[in-house]
């Protein structure tokens, strides 16, 4: 990160909130409607059939995989080392199919933020090849943009919960206001996944949390191999 960065040099001392609200978006061109956050195969599998099963569903994703990204995506958003948080991520990441997953939703979430909020450092980014992790983007995304590390955990995890809620309503042909307030009862855990990968971002790449779901890794690749799917995840 350069201190001539315009972006950073515009940026006020308090975040606008409306430019968190643009990044949690779902509408932000940034992929996301493409994928289920794996409840497609947990629907498929009978696991998730209406909205008590699919708020344990996004329970779980929450306190693991939104764990992990919401670390990664503060850490990022604080200045952590590129190479070290790509590592972590890979670390964190078991399925080869979820790796991929997420350096494709980084690159795309990486060209919605250049066009957003034009930067050097964003710019800096586009020639990595396969791309960094979709948290890691976010992470700087929200620095450039003026947002602190808590403000891209909280992102991260409300991601966690919010794609795979999303997907059901038409997975399920469930009522989006019962989505809705499924995600509405899941707040406080948002908040406090976001507070928890915010404390432990500040101890560097290495100290980020590696909550795992094996079942999700597993169910992932077998999600890659379906001939016919609704979502690309």
């Amino acid at each position: 990160m350069t201190a001539s960065d315009p972006a950073l040099a515009s940026a006020p001392g308090a975040p606008a909130r409306s430019t968190l609200l643009l990044l949690a978006d779902g509408r932000f061109p940034a992929g996301a409607h493409a994928h289920s956050g794996g409840v497609e195969a947990a629907v498929r599998a009978g696991r998730v059939t209406d909205p008590p099963s699919l708020a344990a569903f996004c329970r779980g994703r929450l306190h693991t995989a939104g764990l992990v990204a919401a670390s990664l995506a503060a850490c990022a958003c604080a200045g952590g080392d590129l190479d070290r948080l790509d590592a972590a991520a890979d670390a964190r990441t078991s399925s080869p199919a979820l790796r991929a997953t997420s350096r494709r939703l980084g690159r795309q979430l990486l060209r919605a933020a250049r066009a957003t909020w034009p930067s050097p450092t964003l710019d800096a980014l586009a020639p990595r090849r396969p791309g960094p992790h979709q948290p890691v983007v976010l992470g700087l995304a929200a620095r450039v943009a003026g947002l602190t590390p808590h403000d891209a955990a909280q992102v991260a995890a409300y991601e966690s919960v919010s794609s795979p809620a999303t997907a059901a309503v038409r997975l399920l042909s469930l009522d989006p206001f019962d989505a809705t307030a499924l995600l509405a009862s899941l707040a406080a855990a948002v908040d406090a996944v976001a507070a928890h990968a915010t404390e432990a971002a500040r101890d560097g790449p290495d100290a980020l949390p590696a909550a795992s779901a094996p079942l999700l890794d597993l169910t992932a690749q077998q999600h890659a191999t379906w001939p016919v799917r609704l979502f690309a995840s």
